[in-house]
């Protein structure tokens, strides 16, 4: 307290009167009072908007990480969808356009798939197998009439025949999601010794699950009593394919396949367990397979 050598009477007592404050202090003293008031409450806002953010950051994270998913989950599902309707088309216009095709194909992929487990596989390329067998022949719905009748075909035709698995990897590469599948469609008509087509590959160059289906697709044009071919035996079919084991067919999926057609368990008989839907066959309209 500040004292000032005034004073008052007051009963008759001298009091000593407090003195004002010198100019101006008063002024810049609530006005640096204000400034650390101020300056504090800033400082507390902004302390506290980021403990709040930190807090709220991780929520927030893991919510626009979600939602990223599910919309890349609904994309993916959308594109599966599509290219299971593109593939359904596919095999659908297949069925009509041919029907022995159509059957043909359906059991190419079961014997692939039991190939494919019975090798070991992995699940994924056991479904990939399958649906590469039930599409490698979709070359041929570019095929003129007349190569869908009975008869053999003519010296002419054999040039269209083999572009069927180029063709058909073409229109298999069209659909998003499949060009392992393309890629099988367009080898499985090459040999381990490279005397296939389209590209004359050899052996290893071979993608595996393409040589399963070569296999298959063998033991059904032997066996089938739709081709123009005279169906074979079983036994006869399966010593045929031995005896090309190693040039034509892959020998180790020849013997995988031999004990498939061994087990007591599997009914290879396509006419009861088609995989795909088949509009009524008749005689008229059959296809010739060559390998």
């Amino acid at each position: 307290m500040f004292y000032s050598g005034a004073a008052t009477v007051t009963d008759g007592v001298d009091v000593p009167q407090p003195a004002a404050p010198p100019p101006g202090r008063s002024k810049r003293a609530q006005a640096g009072i204000a400034l650390v008031v101020i300056t504090g409450a800033v400082l507390a806002w902004h302390a506290l908007g980021l403990a709040t953010f930190a807090l709220a950051a991780p929520a927030v994270g893991v919510w626009l990480v979600g939602a990223r998913r599910a919309r890349d989950a609904a994309r993916v599902r959308a594109v599966h969808d599509e290219a299971r309707s593109s593939v359904t088309v596919m095999l659908e216009t297949l069925a009509m356009r041919d029907g022995w095709t159509a059957r043909h194909s359906a059991a190419v992929a079961r014997y692939a798939r039991l190939i494919a487990a019975a090798a070991g596989l992995p699940a994924r390329e056991q479904e990939l197998v399958h649906t590469a067998g039930l599409l490698h022949d979709i070359g041929r719905l570019g095929f003129p009439d007349h190569l869908l009748g009975p008869a053999p075909p003519a010296e002419g035709d054999w040039n269209v025949i083999r572009a069927h698995p180029e063709r058909g990897a073409v229109l298999v590469e069209s659909v998003e999601g499949y060009a392992e599948v393309a890629e099988i469609v367009r080898c499985h008509h090459e040999r381990p010794d490279g005397r296939g087509y389209p590209r004359r590959l050899t052996a290893a160059e071979i993608p595996a699950l393409a040589r399963i289906i070569a296999v298959a697709e063998c033991f059904d044009v032997m066996t089938g009593g739709d081709s123009y071919r005279t169906p074979m035996s079983f036994h006869a079919a399966l010593a045929e394919m031995r005896r090309v084991a190693g040039s034509q067919l892959d020998a180790r999926y020849v013997e995988t396949f031999a004990d498939v057609l061994m087990s007591a368990h599997v009914a290879l008989r396509d006419d009861e367990d088609r995989d795909v839907p088949l509009p009524q066959r008749t005689s008229a309209r059959r296809v010739r397979v060559e390998r």
